[in-house]
């Protein structure tokens, strides 16, 4: 049972990576035509602009948690390939448990602040001329630190810690020597 609830949260933390990657996309591509349309003098739909701005965001709290659960997020490992592997695992727990801690307070009181933004009538000063309300980037916030604050949460529990014990290049490292592994149990 809990191997299919972790497949489908995996799915979709891998949704939300894919939207994310999907608004960058769409963001380069309007990078693109507003820089065309003001080389060449032309007017631009100005929205296209705002979508950029508000993309920068939705594209941080939907890429973030899968991330953070294939460890591609940064983190310095060089205290930790110091320790034994008793305290480094130790560390990684105190230091996941932490990070989820942070994450889940930043949710709730940005979750209040959305609250507030969503049952207030106040628009977004900078944007008000397009009528959006401030909640709907807003909106992005408690949901991203909630996301990300399980994904630290889970290396508290989970078998193996959060941090390796490589210094440099860990998760590369990681991958080439569970391929060597790999090789050398088909020999």
């Amino acid at each position: 049972m809990f191997a299919r609830i972790d497949r489908a949260w995996a799915r979709l933390l891998w949704l939300l990576m894919a939207a994310a990657a999907t608004y960058i996309g769409a963001i380069l591509v309007l990078i693109i035509y507003i820089t065309v349309c003001r080389t060449a003098g032309w007017s631009y739909e100005s929205l296209a602009f705002v979508a950029i701005e508000y993309g920068f965001v939705y594209t941080l709290f939907l890429g973030s948690p899968w991330l953070i659960r294939h460890r591609g997020h940064v983190y310095i490992e060089m205290l930790t390939a110091a320790l034994s592997a008793r305290r480094r695992e130790v560390l990684s727990r105190l230091i996941a448990a932490l990070a989820a801690a942070i994450c889940l307070i930043w949710a709730w009181y940005s979750g209040k602040l959305a609250y507030l933004d969503f049952t207030d009538v106040i628009y977004d000063e900078l944007r008000g001329q397009y009528d959006i309300k401030r909640w709907i980037i807003t909106v992005s916030f408690p949901a991203g630190f909630f996301l990300m604050g399980i994904e630290f949460l889970r290396f508290v529990f989970t078998r193996a810690p959060m941090h390796g014990g490589m210094a440099g290049i860990a998760s590369e490292r990681a991958e080439i020597e569970q391929q060597q592994a790999i090789a050398a149990g088909r020999r």
